[in-house]
């Protein structure tokens, strides 16, 4: 667990019983949101929870934000607006896209490996159920995995 911004805290709910897709995610919110405290906005904007699912692992986490602090699930939980089906090396990709504006200029979509994820999304190696529906939520997800400096 660490405090963040303001004192946001990012949460792994199961510990060291978190499986590795929990994990992984846990460790991106965790440094992102130290390394880039004005993320700790666009966590806060995010109202329903947002699952990733590991295709090759077979594993998934749910992430619940709030104003306080954000819970990383081992598995799905509760009613997700965006679920997010990729390979964890798919995952690391996207947490490799520059985003601007909290997610909502998705830059890092125009560079080779932005294209490579686009092509992947377009033949449906990597799914992201809830894109159409929710495609702030979207978004905003893949801002605050991001590695890159907006």
């Amino acid at each position: 667990m660490t405090t963040t911004e303001k004192d946001y805290v990012v949460q792994n709910f199961d510990g060291d019983n978190a499986n590795g897709v929990s994990s992984i995610v846990t460790m991106l919110l965790e440094q992102n949101l130290d390394n880039f405290p004005k993320r700790v906005r666009v966590a806060r904007r995010i109202a329903n929870p947002v699952t990733i699912y590991s295709t090759d692992t077979d594993t998934a986490c749910t992430i619940l934000f709030g104003d306080e602090k954000s819970v990383v699930y081992n598995d799905v939980v509760g009613d997700p607006d965006v679920t997010v089906m990729a390979t964890v090396d798919q995952i690391l990709d996207v947490s490799q896209l520059k985003m601007k504006a909290g997610g909502l200029l998705p830059v890092g979509f125009f560079t080779k490996r932005g294209l490579a994820v686009l092509g992947s999304i377009a033949t449906r190696k990597l799914v992201v159920k809830g894109l159409i529906t929710h495609p702030i939520t979207a978004l905003r997800v893949i801002a605050l995995v991001s590695v890159v400096e907006s």
